[in-house]
């Protein structure tokens, strides 16, 4: 469905794209991972035909230089940030999308109430949260019935529920036959969201392949920061024990360590286990160690 080879970007000396491949077929979801100026929105800017580029994009067997209304035709576009007119309603908002795309008003209410906004139909856009807005973004984005959906940080502004309705929504849709690719950096959701991972790293591709093996290969990272109810020696040495926390340090009552991201519950658990008494725990993901993953670009391409 989608099929990219090649793609550059340059401005100037800088170079944003260098050679980026993959292809993309029907019925399946691949997710473009990086730090903050890696080139994710760059690439989806490319493959919606906004931006100018080296090598070749296509949209089943459409040329996106060539013919880039035709591909649009084919593409439901969420930004990474939704503009939409303040002083209409979500209702407005959805039919004047849907006038534009050709699609029948009860159509536009479906996908009001797909995204969980069926209650919020009435409420002026300004009014909206940044998740709402979100929502209403990936309602306009699957109005048309697209066969694919380029989703540009879709997570953006969404709480924890959010996050894991949109990856019930995905699913949905990857059941649907679409092709999806999506960017995020929320790197823990992209084994439950997708079934294949391209990490972008200052524009050059740094893992690609399936979204498992990058679970997998120990680099998305989460630091835990666990307040204790007086037992912080004991804990130390029990989490020192499981081999999967590192970094341990202790400030106050409360313990900070570092451990792959899919290891968080096995510390927890270590804990628990061992009576140690959890009164508070709060989660920063990692960012991307870029140099980490190159350690694993091999083996991931192979596979």
């Amino acid at each position: 469905m989608l099929r990219i080879e090649g793609v550059s970007r340059r401005y100037g000396n800088t170079t944003v794209l260098d050679s980026v491949s993959l292809a993309l077929d029907a019925g399946s979801v691949t997710a473009v991972v990086g730090e903050n100026g890696a080139g994710k929105t760059t690439l989806i800017k490319r493959v919606v035909g906004l931006i100018k580029f080296e090598g070749t994009i296509t949209v089943g067997g459409v040329d996106v230089a060539r013919k880039g209304k035709d591909t649009r035709r084919m593409i439901g576009y969420l930004p990474q940030i939704p503009a939409f007119h303040g002083d209409l309603s979500v209702r407005e908002t959805a039919l004047l999308y849907a006038a534009l795309k050709r699609v029948e008003g009860p159509a536009a209410h479906k996908r009001i109430e797909q995204v969980g906004l069926g209650d919020h139909v009435d409420k002026k856009v300004a009014a909206l949260s940044g998740g709402m807005r979100q929502r209403l973004g990936l309602a306009i984005a699957l109005l048309a019935d697209p066969p694919l959906l380029i989703l540009d940080e879709p997570a953006a502004s969404l709480d924890t529920r959010a996050r894991l309705e949109l990856r019930e929504l995905v699913k949905d849709q990857r059941g649907a036959g679409k092709a999806i690719l999506l960017s995020t950096h929320w790197i823990e959701d992209v084994p439950y969201i997708a079934d294949h991972a391209l990490v972008l790293d200052h524009g050059k591709a740094a893992f690609q392949g399936p979204a498992l093996a990058l679970a997998a290969s120990g680099v998305t990272g989460s630091r835990l920061f666990l307040r204790l109810n007086g037992s912080s020696p004991d804990a130390i040495h029990v989490l020192e024990s499981t081999s999967v926390a590192s970094d341990i340090t202790r400030s106050g009552d409360w313990i900070i360590l570092t451990c792959v991201a899919a290891d968080k519950a096995r510390v927890v658990e270590a804990l628990v286990r061992a009576g140690v008494h959890i009164l508070d725990f709060r989660v920063e993901e990692a960012s991307i160690d870029a140099s980490a993953l190159k350690v694993h670009a091999a083996d991931g391409a192979r596979q």
